[in-house]
């Protein structure tokens, strides 16, 4: 038997541009959450909101599993990025003093940040197709 696991989706994200998230002080209880059947390290979800990540079989709908446990790697994890109170899903590209955010597939121009100006503040886990079996659960 596997064990169920409740992550909040937190956002709508995106790769095309910045929003805003607030992982620290926002109830997510309130929130739609994902019914996870299974093992994941995943914290919370968020619901891609444009096509950047088309080129992986990810469609705008779909949801993103993020993690903070998994490890980092120096090239093309994608991760959700964090500069001052703004969040982007990018893959990361590091170069010593300047990181390279790319879209698989280049569906979006890169940018190219300098390195101390931005954090990794999680990584994708995994993908939850909009139309597979991850019930929507609310707590209102």
């Amino acid at each position: 038997m596997h064990p169920n696991k409740v992550i909040p989706v937190a956002a709508t994200g995106y790769t095309r541009k910045w929003f805003s998230l607030d992982l620290e002080s926002t109830d997510l209880s309130g929130r739609p959450h994902l019914k996870l059947i299974g093992y994941s390290d995943a914290l919370f979800a968020l619901r891609i909101g444009d096509g950047g990540l088309e080129s992986l079989g990810v469609k705008r709908g779909d949801y993103l599993l993020f993690s903070t446990t998994a490890p980092l790697k120096s090239s093309g994890q994608i991760s959700l990025v964090r500069q001052e109170d703004e969040y982007m899903i990018r893959e990361t590209y590091w170069s010593g003093d300047m990181t390279e955010l790319r879209v698989p597939g280049e569906a979006f121009p890169s940018l190219s940040v300098p390195t101390e100006n931005i954090r990794i503040a999680a990584v994708l886990s995994d993908v939850i197709k909009d139309n597979e079996l991850a019930p929507i659960v609310r707590f209102d």
